[in-house]
């Protein structure tokens, strides 16, 4: 029963941020939308934050879990896009909020985690040691973190894809030339 109390809990929480924004739900909604006392709900989550932060990490756990493997940083971006489009308008709410922290904790988690993967297949193990294979994780982490946010603050364009791919080449080009910034 308390597996399906929790459920219930996030997908009431869920329908209402896809209304408004979080800063405007209290536990009374959550709780009058899904049925419950507000001692239910506390006996499963401490707060607001804690059940966000629940929802948000479960949401990049199942996204890392999709992708074994990533073979290019386009496809690492298009995770990280992906993760912030599952629930767009929810996500937005998220980081128009106090709560922001949360979702950007959670989005480096999946860019690191993508980052490593790609840096596993794209670099030979022998090259790198430990240390410099975990700055180059960290350094292109941020580099996508970082790329995906400023998206997210432009208002999240659909045409992403395009101007990513643009970027990429474009790094491609300068890493391969004579210019050195």
């Amino acid at each position: 029963m308390s597996v399906l109390t929790k459920k219930a809990i996030k997908e009431s929480f869920i329908k209402l941020l896809s209304n408004k924004p979080i800063d405007q739900i209290t536990i009374r909604d959550i709780t009058d939308d899904c049925g419950i006392s507000r001692n239910t709900f506390y006996y499963h989550y401490a707060d607001l934050p804690t059940l966000v932060e629940e929802i948000v990490m479960e949401q990049a756990e199942e996204i890392i879990r999709n992708y074994p493997d990533i073979k290019s940083l386009e496809q690492a971006l298009s995770v990280g896009v992906e993760f912030m489009l599952e629930n767009r308008r929810a996500a937005s709410h998220i980081l128009n909020s106090s709560h922001r922290y949360i979702y950007e904790r959670c989005l480096m988690k999946v860019c690191r985690h993508v980052v490593a993967l790609y840096i596993d297949i794209a670099i030979p193990a022998d090259t790198l040691n430990d240390a410099e294979r975990g700055l180059m994780i960290d350094f292109y982490k941020c580099m996508i973190f970082g790329i995906i946010i400023d998206w997210c603050d432009n208002g999240m364009k659909e045409n992403y894809a395009a101007e990513f791919s643009t970027l990429l080449d474009l790094r491609r080009r300068i890493l391969n030339s004579d210019l050195h910034i």
